[in-house]
């Protein structure tokens, strides 16, 4: 009988006890926790003076429904109309040194912003630090 294969099938049975129980409630506990501790809120503030990975200072300040960044001292606007929309902030990016726009996802991490620009298939992560 050369050639000829057989298979055989495992079937591992996990009882279920309490164990079992509280392990996967706290598994699930846990996983949201971690969702709500990380998500965006509509209530982050983002006013206040930050400085980039280069060296620069974007000003941030409330208008209306959202927020407007300014580079200091030229008052050139960098980020443009950033809002909260579909439950993340997003806004236009603009580097007038480099002549690039891009749009932007603006995450605050403490007491930094982690930003995802993105333009056509290419993104870049950057992040600014409040001052």
């Amino acid at each position: 009988m050369y050639g000829t294969l057989q298979a055989v099938h495992h079937a591992e049975i996990i009882p279920l006890n309490m164990r079992n129980y509280k392990k996967a409630f706290i598994l699930i506990i846990l996983i949201f926790i971690g969702k709500f501790a990380f998500s965006q809120k509509s209530t982050d503030d983002f006013s206040g003076k930050w400085k980039t990975e280069e060296g620069g200072v974007i000003e941030i300040s409330k208008k209306e429904n959202g927020f407007v960044g300014l580079g200091v001292p030229a008052k050139k606007v960098i980020v443009k109309d950033l809002q909260f929309k579909d439950g993340k902030w997003v806004s236009e990016l603009n580097n007038p040194i480099k002549n690039v726009t891009a749009n932007g996802e603006f995450i605050m991490e403490g007491n930094r912003i982690k930003i995802i620009a993105k333009k056509s298939v290419f993104s870049k992560t950057i992040y600014w630090t409040k001052l």
